[in-house]
């Protein structure tokens, strides 16, 4: 394998080599080497010596293997900001799992072990993680991803797996009498548990991912701490996110919310919106909305869609678009913050939208010709009531 990469060992940036039933690791010379991708093989252990001929190295993924232990060999890469462990059979984490591994890594993975023993200051080693994703160990007594996080002030993106079964085999008794006895792990959560409590104020992004996810709890966002949270709901079971879901969101203000990958199920989207304008103190404005691909049941309790567009135009948007091309610059209020492709972008997205209640009809159709259910009805009436008293007026002093 050496010798495949000569005349490389300088110029080679990346190196992919993924579901190649690879059941040890190559002697491998390539020490300019910043990405390597080692994930979906059969590898129980990583040599020591792999991180000697690769001391420059980024990003290591060993996911989906045999390990079962995080690699000594991850001590000994200095440089290293992205480590990802997913998949593999590891049991434990303690809180010296991750001593000796770059205190300057951002980003780490740890999601889909089979896990029957965890401690708390397992990543306290890491004092600068900006991205964390892992899974929710439901049949972990008192696991709580908050508590878990209490030490992280830098998490900027959260991404919780759901939880995925898989079986234990545990002793029962002693000597003679001893039996073998097969435990459940892995079972579904709505997170209720494991989000209470206060989350990191820098964290403003949270993808909830996996088709074990059925449901989720209406308070596990209420220990937001920042002000803007973008919400990413990826391969989940969701038929609908919980009433109240967009009430309880801590101290958030502005949110984003994307539901375009693979949620084949949901059907039924609350209106987040408890505030008429954005930046609102106690109040939630939604400042995006991405759901193409996705089928919706296109009734009143989606009406509010067209109502927000509205008022998104209105102070979102901005509508002096030469200004963006000439200054570069917005000359509306604060609160416009995006620009004209932006927002078509957006529009487009909505097209791509379809009613399953209604044969596949686009939701933009749908809002414009079959949906009126008052979400703006305030308004018309408010209209309405000046065009009588002002008929009433002409009538009467004229």
């Amino acid at each position: 394998m050496d010798k495949s990469f000569m005349g490389l060992e300088t110029s080679l940036i990346k190196l992919g080599l993924e579901n190649v039933s690879l059941s040890t690791v190559p002697e491998i010379r390539l020490r300019y080497l910043r990405e390597i991708r080692l994930g979906y093989n059969e590898l129980p252990s990583i040599p020591q010596e792999l991180a000697h001929n690769m001391s420059n190295l980024r990003m290591l993924d060993l996911s989906n293997n045999d390990l079962t232990n995080v690699p000594l060999m991850t001590q000994y890469l200095p440089h290293l900001r992205k480590l990802m462990l997913s998949g593999n059979p590891i049991s434990s984490l303690n809180n010296n799992s991750f001593d000796g591994v770059n205190d300057d890594l951002e980003m780490l993975d740890i999601s889909n072990f089979r896990l029957h023993y965890f401690e708390y200051g397992c990543l306290d080693a890491l004092p600068h993680l900006r991205q964390l994703k892992l899974t929710a160990y439901s049949h972990l007594e008192h696991f709580n991803i908050p508590y878990l996080l209490r030490n992280h002030h830098n998490i900027r993106d959260l991404w919780i797996e759901a939880p995925q079964p898989f079986t234990r085999i545990i002793k029962k008794g002693s000597g003679p009498n001893q039996e073998m006895q097969t435990v459940q792990m892995g079972m579904p959560t709505d997170l209720s548990r494991e989000m209470e409590g206060h989350l990191p104020m820098k964290l403003t992004n949270i993808t909830f991912s996996g088709p074990q996810f059925s449901t989720l709890n209406e308070n596990i966002l209420k220990g937001m701490q920042s002000p803007y949270l973008y919400i990413q709901l990826f391969n989940t079971s969701l038929m609908e996110l919980p009433k109240n879901f967009f009430k309880n969101m801590g101290r958030v203000r502005n949110i984003s919310l994307d539901i375009r990958y693979n949620n084949r199920m949901l059907k039924k989207i609350p209106n987040p919106n408890t505030g008429t304008v954005p930046y609102l103190p106690n109040s939630v404005f939604l400042t995006d909305l991405k759901m193409s691909d996705t089928d919706l049941n296109c009734d009143c309790d989606l009406g509010w869609v067209e109502f927000w567009q509205r008022k998104r135009r209105q102070y979102i948007c901005s509508s002096q678009t030469w200004t963006d091309t000439v200054f570069r610059t917005f000359m509306n209020s604060p609160c416009q913050v995006y620009g004209r492709y932006t927002c078509d972008d957006h529009d487009d997205d909505l097209r791509e939208t379809r009613c399953d209640n209604k044969g596949g009809q686009q939701l933009m159709e749908s809002l414009k010709a079959d949906l009126e259910c008052g979400w703006d009805g305030t308004s018309c009436r408010e209209a309405f009531i000046v065009v009588v008293f002002s008929c009433v007026f002409l009538v009467l002093f004229m």
